[in-house]
């Protein structure tokens, strides 16, 4: 078969696949005196699964008489939303993702390594976002758009003795390294697309997945609260689960 002939067929197979996808929305037309049961309309769809994350943030704050670093790695949780659609091809959601990654810390009196901390710094946030719905059909919905986000933290607080004769003996240290927590929560932004796959044939059972990015910043005090920094937590999220539409 020749190239061009095959290029014809498979554009001729994408436009019947289209052709499908549209007749399959379309409502059933019924013959005079022939009652037809139309489709429930269901305008809900409540989603829920596991979330991995990518956390590469990183910073390093210079102290007296040395430095701390603090680095962030990984990361994973779960999640819920639930959107309404306003139209079929704009919906509203609603939902709440809670993240934790690794966060690894360490305490420097000049070049000199003087503790280390490993820990989980957590992550809840309430999103608000706005779904465009790009490709809509009974077997398949894909969506994208961006959200709002009220991103609240998890306590967290490292302490470093930098003097030779207090290492690991903290009892005996008069000078400190102490990184505190300082920012609760914030308000910020994000962006997210995803995929709704039907599962069975009443349509209320999907499988699907996202990804999405937060705008996250993470803020503590340092040396006694003396000082202040903060690390890009920015978490982007691959999401996978199920939903229900009702």
């Amino acid at each position: 078969m020749k190239k061009s002939n095959l290029s014809i067929l498979v554009v001729i197979a994408v436009l019947l696949s289209m052709a499908s996808g549209v007749a399959a929305d379309e409502e059933p037309k019924a013959e005079e005196g022939v009652k037809v049961d139309q489709p429930k309309v269901r305008n809900w769809i409540l989603r829920f699964g596991l979330v991995a994350a990518e956390t590469n943030g990183s910073t390093s704050v210079a102290v007296d008489p040395g430095s701390v670093d603090i680095r962030l790695s990984g990361g994973g949780g779960g999640f819920v939303t639930l959107e309404y659609a306003i139209i079929p091809l704009l919906g509203l959601e609603f939902g709440t993702t809670s993240i934790g990654a690794d966060m690894n810390v360490s305490a420097y009196a000049g070049s000199k390594h003087i503790g280390a901390d490993a820990d989980f710094l957590g992550m809840n946030a309430l999103t608000l976002g706005v779904n465009f719905r790009f490709v809509r059909t009974r077997a398949i919905n894909l969506y994208a758009g961006p959200m709002l986000a009220f991103n609240r933290y998890a306590k967290w607080s490292f302490h470093s003795g930098v003097d030779d004769g207090c290492w690991p003996n903290k009892h005996d240290c008069d000078d400190w390294v102490s990184v505190e927590s300082r920012s609760d929560s914030e308000i910020t932004w994000g962006a997210k697309m995803g995929i709704d796959i039907t599962l069975n044939k009443k349509g209320n059972w999907t499988l699907g997945g996202s990804l999405s990015y937060l705008d996250a910043t993470y803020d503590f005090d340092e040396l006694n609260g003396e000082g202040r920094g903060s690390i890009d937590f920015d978490p982007l999220m691959y999401s996978f689960g199920a939903g229900f539409r009702f």
